[in-house]
């Protein structure tokens, strides 16, 4: 079984929950029909003979729920999302290397059996060697939360340097420079921390268009 795929024995099972997220936006269908409308999106694979770092996926989801990690071709602009890693509350996605040494753009995205979504979206540089692990989440009152971590040393895990966000209430990718003059003049510790509020009832076309603008 790759790392970007899922027992079809066990997906099939579950095709009445998942397949609009599976189908729109994290191909986790393997095997199964799919809408017409949907567009699976190519995997995230590291330039060959390039430095890398590692790439941890982690989310913490209720039953029902997926998730998946993307990482953007155009990380400026948050463009061209590539699928890294998809999963379930009974399974996490198998860690990749990522590209180092240029900006790169990463998505936290949940999906919940009724079709809500929410996203994270985080941009930072990779340092070869090092590891880093997008850790989401399920948030109590509602939507998702997603951190972005170098996990280099378990023992000193923060936030990689000059990491962003780039999503907020009003625009789905904030322009870097603008990202980063907010990340320089908020309060120590008040940045925003990656909470994300659930968006009603998207349809297939809804999820391919958020993950691909």
């Amino acid at each position: 079984m790759s790392q970007l795929s899922v027992d079809p024995r066990i997906v099939c099972a579950h095709a009445a929950r998942v397949t609009w997220l599976a189908a729109a936006a994290l191909t986790l269908l393997a095997g199964c029909a799919t809408p017409p409308a949907a567009t699976k999106l190519p995997p995230y694979v590291a330039p060959a003979n390039a430095p890398t770092a590692k790439l941890v996926m982690r989310g913490a989801v209720p039953s029902g729920d997926a998730f998946g990690v993307f990482v953007h071709d155009d990380a400026e602009n948050c463009k061209g999302a590539r699928i890294a890693g998809t999963g379930t509350n009974a399974r996490n996605p198998t860690t990749v290397p990522l590209a180092a040494g240029a900006l790169t753009t990463v998505d936290f995205m949940l999906v919940k059996p009724n079709k809500d979504w929410c996203l994270v979206r985080w941009s930072f540089t990779p340092v070869a060697g090092k590891s880093y692990l997008v850790n989401g989440a399920a948030a109590a009152a509602g939507g998702c939360r997603a951190a972005l971590l170098d996990v280099t040393n378990p023992d000193a895990m923060v936030a990689p340097s000059g990491s962003v966000r780039r999503n907020d209430k009003t625009n789905a990718c904030v322009p870097i420079a603008q990202a980063r003059a907010a990340a320089a003049n908020a309060p120590r510790g008040g940045q925003d921390q990656g909470a994300a509020v659930l968006s009603p009832g998207a349809n297939a076309d809804d999820l391919q268009g958020l993950i691909t603008q």
